[in-house]
This record gives structure tokens, C-alpha cells and sequence, in this order.
């Protein structure tokens, strides 16, 4: 098989469009289009973001897959891959959710905080935890998306930056909280949020925006 007709194989078996490739490789879709045809072939520098985003090598995307007799018998539509897009939203989400538990864990701790010395109850530390438990959940689930990404080299480069964005955020929350920062500091955890969604994660870990 051609390198045109693996790539549009591979994006088959995806289930992603040609239109989703073009946005995450930042070319046009008629740039896809003339790539799967064979009317022109993909920059060095495509090659490579295209393993990525096909999730294989570039010896399979050259030269085709080597199909045991196994797989070869078994349709594509068969073959359970993960979804890109869908890894993508849910660590998105993550993120999103993430910042919104620390404003949350900040906001209930710090109200927690004004209101003890005239209500003493244990039930006051309820909302506190129960913000701190979600907090760690959706950390863990961050850190837990990792697992998909092949590349080992960009996996650490990764783990590295997503262990300062939670320092910060942590860091930002703990401010919060000692200042009694209130709406100034949900702002600023949230900004963070997105900065990190927005701009860290397509430009320095492989994490483009998709539809």
C-alpha cells in the first residue's frame, strides 16, 4: 500500500475526518485530501505529527501494517481503537473541573474558617472535604491520560509540566484561602485554567483543541 492510501486507512480506522486531521496537523483539508490521493505527500515535519495523531510508526504509515493472520481476518470495524478526540475532551474536562474543585475547596475551606468560632460543628468540614476528595479525583484522573501517550521522551516532558500547572493552581488556592481572596482569586484559577488548556497543551504537549 501507498503512504496515502496508510494514512487514509489509519484514519479510518480512527474515525476521524479528514477535516479533524487537517485542524490537529494545522493544514488544510484539501492538503489531507491530496496526501490520501497520492498528488502530494505530507513535510517531514507532518510525518511525524501524523504517527502521533494516527497513534503508529512511521515504518507502518511507509510501508503499511504487518497484520498477523488474525488480525488481518478481522474487519476494521472490529478492531477497538481509542478515540483521539474523545482523550482529548476528557482531559479538557479534567482541567476544567479540576480548577473548579479548587475554587470550590477554597471557597468552603474558607468559609469554614469565618464561620467556626460561632457554629462549632463537624458538619461545617463536610463541604470542605467533600471538595478536597473531588479535587484529588479529577487530579488523578489528569495524571491518569498520560498512560496514552506513546511517545515516552513527550510523556515525561508532559507528567513535568502538568506537576507545575497543579503546583500553581495548589499554590493559588492556598492564597485564597489566607487572603480571603474570594471572587479575585476564583479569577485567577480559573485564568490559569484556561491559559493551560488553551495554549499550554497544543503548543507544548501534543494536546491540540478538536470538535
Amino acid at each position: 500500500m501507498s503512504l496515502g492510501e496508510n494514512i487514509k486507512r489509519r484514519r479510518e480506522q480512527l474515525k476521524l475526518s479528514q477535516e479533524v486531521v487537517a485542524e490537529r496537523l494545522g493544514v488544510s483539508r484539501q492538503a489531507v485530501s491530496k496526501w490520501e490521493t497520492g498528488k502530494s505527500e505530507p513535510t517531514a515535519a507532518n510525518l511525524v505529527e501524523l504517527t502521533k495523531l494516527l497513534e503508529t510508526d512511521l515504518s507502518e504509515l511507509v510501508e503499511g501494517p504487518k497484520d498477523t493472520p488474525k488480525d488481518a481476518a478481522a474487519p476494521p470495524e472490529d478492531r477497538k481503537k481509542p478515540n483521539p478526540i474523545l482523550r482529548t475532551n476528557l482531559t479538557r474536562w479534567a482541567i476544567i473541573l479540576q480548577a473548579g474543585f479548587l475554587v470550590g475547596f477554597a471557597t468552603a475551606f474558607y468559609h469554614y474558617n469565618r464561620i467556626k468560632a460561632d457554629t462549632p460543628s463537624k458538619a461545617l468540614l463536610i463541604p470542605v472535604f467533600l471538595e478536597l476528595i473531588l479535587l484529588a479525583a479529577c487530579s488523578v484522573w489528569m495524571a491518569s491520560n498520560h498512560r496514552f501517550t506513546q511517545d515516552p521522551k513527550q510523556r515525561r516532558k508532559n507528567i513535568t509540566i502538568e506537576l507545575g500547572y497543579c503546583a500553581l493552581q495548589a499554590l493559588l488556592g492556598l492564597l485564597d484561602i489566607r487572603f480571603g481572596m474570594g471572587i479575585v482569586g476564583a479569577v485567577l484559577i480559573i485564568t490559569v485554567g484556561l491559559v493551560y488548556i488553551l495554549y499550554v497543551n497544543p503548543k507544548f504537549m501534543g494536546r491540540k483543541l478538536t470538535k
